[in-house]
């Protein structure tokens, strides 16, 4: 039996890991291997996009411990904050916060009730509702405006009205693993390439875009396949996609800015931005030793649209802006090393209200299969975790529809 398979992302390997004993099995990549999780590699290895560990996390953790990679793993404490007027504010330890100027007390209080009964609730049921609407209601106005909508405008941007209270639920809870100190993630040190190396060893991996047919048998570039299963973004299915009754599923892209520096931008991780072309600072050598790169190394994130103006325009004007904004925070030109762009076009869908409806079951069609961002382990927020559990969800599905022993 052959299996073809479209996309190297995390579901795909995932996939072909579960499949290959029972089938011949191929993976088609039309860019890096590892997808969203590849590496840019400069002397060293480091994720093109940020990326992190939670304890709740299952699946990948499970994964990195049969790979026999369990003695990479590093757990930190790490602090995390928010950028007002050029000045970043630790919001890590319990009397950073109370010493935060721009919420009140009450608000505090609020905010505080409000993060430790996100993690008990039924993300689900909050799938109709929209995020800022609840937050209004539940929350107030004040701390609407003052915390969260900044947020959600540097995420999602034109769509934070349309985005779902669940996803932002979701967010919270996964977000909240904290000790006194900040809060605590993961990584694999010196790099996940070292997951996706590991991953790859055994499969065939053809690197080609690929372009899946249907007469009598499916074919992917002509070569013909007892069964497909499309992993990347739903719009790269091409002109198939009319015709298989999916649902519309708007997305949206990601701008991350790697940023070698000769200094620290400040001694936080994560700082979230209002009022910049980046959402986010994530600071990687604030989270894994210095001396793993030799230099200061930090993700600048940016979330739009795959329509939008900026994400069209030229790598050299996005680092303009970027390193730009990056001197509010003290940051001058002769600070910089290197600036390097990469992008995702559809690098997440938009958890707009009653996207639960749109998620995609695995068996579209005889012998055509869908998994990955799209599917249920990754709702309401995506995940390295929930592609992964595609990933092998999708395979057991194949397995049943073709009789093979589990």
């Amino acid at each position: 039996m052959k299996i073809a398979i479209v996309g190297a992302g995390l579901t795909g390997l995932r996939c072909a890991i579960e499949l290959r004993e029972f089938a011949d099995v191929k993976v088609f990549e039309k860019n890096s291997v590892g997808g969203l999780v590849s590496s840019f590699c400069n002397g060293y290895c480091i994720e093109k996009f940020y990326h992190h560990i939670f304890k709740t996390d299952k699946e990948l953790l499970e994964l990195i411990r049969k790979l026999g990679l369990s003695s990479k793993l590093v757990w930190r404490t790490v602090k995390v904050g928010f950028a007002v007027g050029g000045k970043i504010y630790s919001l890590s330890t319990p009397l950073e916060i109370l010493r935060y100027p721009y919420m009140s007390l009450v608000d505090k209080i609020r905010l505080a009730i409000f993060t430790v009964k996100s993690r008990r609730r039924e993300f689900g049921r909050f799938d109709e509702i929209g995020a800022i609407e609840a937050l209004r209601k539940e929350l107030g106005g004040r701390l609407l405006e003052n915390f969260f909508k900044p947020m959600l405008n540097a995420k999602f941007g034109e769509n934070a009205e349309k985005v779902s209270y669940a996803w932002l639920l979701a967010r919270v809870a996964i977000r909240s693993n904290r000790k006194l100190r900040g809060e605590e993630i993961g990584y694999l040190r010196h790099g996940f390439h070292q997951m996706i190396e590991r991953m790859c060893d055994g499969i065939e991996i053809v690197n080609s875009r690929a372009k899946i047919e249907r007469n009598g048998k499916w074919s992917v570039n002509g070569e013909k396949f007892d069964a497909v299963v499309f992993t990347a973004p739903l719009p790269e299915l091409g002109e198939i996609l009319g015709k298989l009754n999916l649902p519309e599923i708007n997305y949206q892209s990601s701008i991350c800015a790697l940023v070698s520096l000769k200094r620290s931008v400040s001694d936080v991780y994560w700082v979230n931005v209002d009022k910049a072309n980046f959402g986010a600072i994530i600071e990687h050598t604030n989270f894994m030793p210095f001396e793993d790169y030799g230099e200061n190394l930090v993700y600048l994130a940016s979330y739009t649209t795959p329509e939008s103006d900026f994400f069209k325009m030229r790598d050299e004007e996005i680092e303009r802006l970027f390193l730009k904004d990056l001197g509010r925070f003290g940051i001058r030109s002769e600070d910089v090393n290197w600036i390097r762009v990469f992008r995702a076009k559809f690098s997440s869908p938009i958890y707009e209200r009653g996207y639960l409806k749109k998620i995609t079951p695995y068996r579209i069609a005889d012998g055509f299969y869908i998994a990955g961002m799209t599917s249920k382990p990754n709702y309401p927020e995506r995940s390295m975790n929930g592609s992964l559990i595609a990933g092998r969800e999708v395979a057991e599905q194949i397995k049943r529809d073709f009789g093979f022993t589990l």
